[in-house]
């Protein structure tokens, strides 16, 4: 079985055509399908199937996928055994919380490429859950978001750092609606997050909820940290985010944090990665200099 057409499908999936796996691969359209046909001639099933106008890949090929992964990891092992410089090569998938990659890891991101200018890093945003979903499917090298619940013994989980959240509103917002301590109230004040499954929003929900404080405004998502703030600085509505993201607004006096007594929440940074994950030099790298910035 060739190698390569292996990597051809694990391609075409990514990227979700042929056509673009071609280009991705430097192959003509004719070349990958060859590839594919041959592939389905060795493992005895349909690797694509016709929905509508698109070629889909089907439930029992995508089962490749994970042994494809880790076929690459020992094939780079492998490499690594007749190597003689220290140069760091290959490639680092990494999937990411958006306000993670937007305010936290820029320095690392610009220490690891000037180290290992020769690895191809791949950096995808995504929420919380898709993360997490690509850990446990073994389809990321690494995944780096907040801490909701306790993954299952096959991922390995570092606690980075923890961060501290808040309510954060408008200097116009008046002040007889910024009491959240008080039981049982009802509010016409809209909500404004970046992302509803956020786990900072998850706990300000269930504050609210013990608290029994009905907000009667809209619900607006807007799924950008940025477009947040600056709603929020808009007086459209609050926001709970991480108080990092908005340090320059509060000490500019753009936004207040709102006091809360009984709502004291912290988030903590975590990388997480499956246990059949290789660690390479790249990962290694990586890890060392994240937790290197958090030891200062």
């Amino acid at each position: 079985m060739d190698i390569q057409h292996l990597r051809s499908f694990k391609t075409i999936v990514e990227k979700g055509n042929f056509q673009d796996a071609a280009s991705e691969l430097n192959y003509s359209l004719s070349a990958i399908s060859y590839q594919m046909q041959q592939l389905e001639n060795e493992v005895k099933f349909p690797l694509f199937e016709k929905i509508g106008r698109r070629m889909v890949a089907t439930e029992q090929s995508l089962k490749l996928i994970p042994h494809i992964k880790k076929i690459e990891d020992q094939i780079g092992q492998i490499r690594l055994l007749n190597s003689k410089s220290k140069k760091i090569e290959g490639s680092l998938t990494i999937s990411v919380s958006d306000s993670i990659l937007t305010y936290i890891i820029q320095p690392v991101l610009k220490e690891f490429i000037k180290k290992a200018p020769d690895v191809t890093l791949k950096l995808k945003v995504k929420n919380r859950y898709d993360i997490q979903k690509e850990v446990i499917r073994n389809e990321i090298d690494l995944g780096i978001h907040y801490q909701a619940f306790e993954y299952d013994k096959q991922i390995i989980v570092n606690e980075i750092k923890d961060f501290s959240i808040g309510i954060i509103a408008s200097p116009d917002m008046a002040i007889s609606e910024r009491d959240f301590d008080t039981s049982n109230q009802t509010k016409n004040i809209s909500i404004i997050n970046n992302d509803p499954n956020a786990i900072y929003q998850i706990y300000f929900g269930e504050h609210l909820r013990e608290k029994e404080i009905k907000l009667t405004g809209q619900t607006l998502e807007v799924w950008s940290i940025e477009s947040t703030k600056q709603s929020v600085i808009s007086n459209l509505g609050i926001a709970c985010l991480p108080l990092f993201v908005v340090k320059n607004e509060l000490n500019e006096g753009k936004v207040n944090e709102i006091p809360i007594k009984d709502f004291k929440r912290k988030i903590t940074m975590i990388t997480a990665q499956h246990s059949n994950k290789w660690i390479s030099p790249a990962m290694e790298l990586f890890l060392h200099l994240l937790k290197e910035q958090h030891l200062q």
